[in-house]
């Protein structure tokens, strides 16, 4: 199978794609005017990728801190360093050659790529977004890289809307975020 760095740059030779993030920090300090300048970039960064995935009708859902964030506190959280979108590995062809690049079209840009097709992270104006690829493990657990869930957290998804703009969020996104910080909520 070829991995997402592969297809976006048309380079068997590619097989990850990886961004010095030890600088990212300076940038980000050199770009942002306030922290609100930052957050609203976040969210318009955030919309635009949703809006790409719903146009595509490819199955996406909010993750991580963003999902903790946007569900208890509808916003996202002020320190987190990224944002994250969760959608199933069968869309790994899907993002590669229909979702990327509409997002550069939009002036985001290809920061990272795992070589096991796990993650992508796309950038805009100095603030990224993970985009991970959700497969199943031993028939009980559900997740990417080494983060794993049970399975049936990820059964059925729910729309909340914020600020007049719909998310898709799990069904279970309390005890996501129980089992992943462990917070009641």
């Amino acid at each position: 199978m070829e991995t997402i760095s592969q297809i976006i740059t048309n380079n068997i030779n590619i097989i990850s794609i990886d961004y010095p993030f030890d600088e990212l920090k300076k940038d980000q300090e050199r770009f942002f005017k306030n922290r609100k300048h930052e957050m609203n970039i976040r969210v318009e960064n955030l919309k635009d990728v949703i809006k790409v995935f719903n146009e595509e009708r490819s199955i996406y859902w909010l993750q991580g801190k963003t999902l903790l964030g946007m569900y208890r506190d509808h916003k996202l959280i002020e320190n987190d360093h990224d944002d994250d979108i969760g959608t199933i590995c069968e869309n790994v062809n899907i993002v590669a050659k229909k979702i990327i690049p509409k997002l550069i079209s939009l002036g985001f840009k290809v920061i990272r790529s795992t070589r096991n097709n796990s993650m992508v992270s796309v950038m805009r104006n100095w603030r990224y977004i993970d985009i991970c690829f959700f497969k199943q493990k031993g028939g009980k657990k559900y997740g990417y890289e080494k983060k794993f869930f049970p399975k049936n957290f990820y059964e059925s998804f729910q729309t909340i809307t914020i600020n007049n703009f719909d998310y898709i969020i799990p069904t279970k996104a309390k005890k996501i975020i129980q089992h992943s910080y462990n917070i009641t909520i």
